[in-house]
């Protein structure tokens, strides 16, 4: 009779207790707590990661397809500029200096040109001024001979005895043979020299972890992703390179230029065009996170978007011993979502699930080529015997005041 009167107090007071016990507390008095209709509780296949798997991973192995438009053989060959507004052209007609402010003198040969930066700047330090014509060139090298105009807004460039005409939109090799044919009226087979000094109509924008953020030029040499972010004086230690963004006509594109520095990987280099936006991001959002029974929970960054099993765990300190449960190392992985498909977003919802197996021999070497992804959840289950240890410490102090009071009556 005593012990049920004294269970029936215990009862009563841990129920007080509750209320008058310190630490955090939600009242849930204005909670609508209602049952929800019960739905089956779906269930997820469980991969394990063994030699199998890499062989099935190894056999599905494909090259992934170029986002957009990728430099190879064909791309450069096909590669033109096109003339936009405010680029600058320089005009060279052999033989008549009355045309190009002194250049291609009779009887000797022009000055040997500069090379043009991407803003119309010579590689002498000499700039090119916009509209109007250069001089001839010094005898120690300066501004390149020749007349140089620049493209106005409605397209066009003014030159003498053809008047005005239209090149945006044209190649400089279409606007030499335009020019050709109208001075062939005034000029007895006239020879031309026709090319782009001063790209200034076409731009890409490069922002994010790089050293120096700014607009690039785009000129008569192909302009690539991983040639704009060298422009911009590279990238920083922290910058994700697995998941550098291409955005054009408002559409995000991700870009693995870590695949391209590290295996030479084609797919990925792509051919930028006019008004494309690129964003090198850092890497937090490129982490994995390593729960339950390891030294240290926490989130590792990936480096340059590489990081495998045995980094995770190593990296949280490895398994508790007394606790970890070796042959459940589960690694969840949440499908991710592309645009606005519906079907890829229903997908999302349903994690893909790996198990690893400490206990056999060849684990150790699985660990170290099993890639994980962004985002990854490593979780290293708890042993049965832990947690029967652990029901134990609960109940311990309730056990031991019903034995003392006992004991004492």
């Amino acid at each position: 009779m005593k012990t049920r009167t004294l269970l029936a107090g215990l009862v009563t007071a841990s129920l007080c207790a509750c209320s008058l016990a310190p630490g955090p507390y939600l009242d849930s008095a204005r909670l609508d707590q209602t049952a929800q209709p019960e739905v089956a509780a779906p269930t997820y296949p469980v991969v394990p990661i063994d030699i199998d798997y890499f062989r099935k991973v190894r056999a599905a192995q494909v090259v992934p397809p170029c986002p957009l438009t990728c430099l190879d053989k064909t791309s450069r060959a096909n590669y033109t500029y096109r003339i936009g507004i405010n680029d600058q052209l320089t005009v060279i007609v052999w033989d008549h200096p009355e045309l190009t402010g002194g250049a291609g003198l009779a009887g000797g040969a022009p000055p040997l040109p500069q090379l043009q930066g991407a803003g119309g700047t010579s590689a002498g330090g000499g700039s090119i001024g916009a509209g109007g014509s250069a001089g001839a060139a010094a005898a120690s090298g300066g501004v390149e001979g020749g007349m140089v105009v620049r493209v106005a807004n409605d397209g066009t460039i003014f030159f003498p005895r053809v008047g005005r005409i239209k090149v945006l939109g044209k190649t400089a090799e279409q606007v030499q043979q335009q020019l050709t044919q109208a001075l062939s009226k005034t000029i007895r087979n006239p020879q031309l020299d026709v090319r782009v000094s001063g790209f200034n109509s076409q731009s890409v924008q490069v922002t994010g972890n790089v050293r120096t953020p700014e607009a690039e030029s785009i000129t008569d040499l192909p302009l690539t992703i991983l040639d704009a972010i060298n422009r911009a004086g590279g990238a920083l230690v922290d910058a994700d390179l697995q998941n550098v963004g291409v955005t054009r006509d408002g559409t995000r594109h991700t870009i693995d230029v870590a695949a391209l520095l590290e295996t030479g990987e084609k797919q990925q280099n792509v051919l930028l065009e006019d008004g494309d936006i690129i964003d090198v991001p850092d890497r937090s959002n490129s982490r994995v996170f390593v729960l339950g029974e390891v030294g240290k929970p926490t989130s590792l960054p990936m480096n340059r978007g590489r990081l495998t099993l045995a980094d995770a765990i190593t990296g949280a300190g490895s398994l508790e011993v007394k606790s970890a449960d070796p042959r459940l190392i589960y690694v969840i992985r949440g499908m991710v979502p592309t645009g606005t498909d519906k079907v890829a977003a229903e997908k999302a919802l349903n994690p893909e699930i790996f198990r690893l197996d400490m206990t056999q021999v060849d684990a150790v070497l699985l660990m170290t080529k099993f890639e994980l992804q962004p985002k990854d959840v490593v979780y290293v289950q708890v042993a049965n015997s832990a947690r029967f240890n652990r029901l134990l410490d609960t109940i311990s102090p309730a056990l031991n005041t019903l034995f003392f009071y006992k004991e004492l009556n």
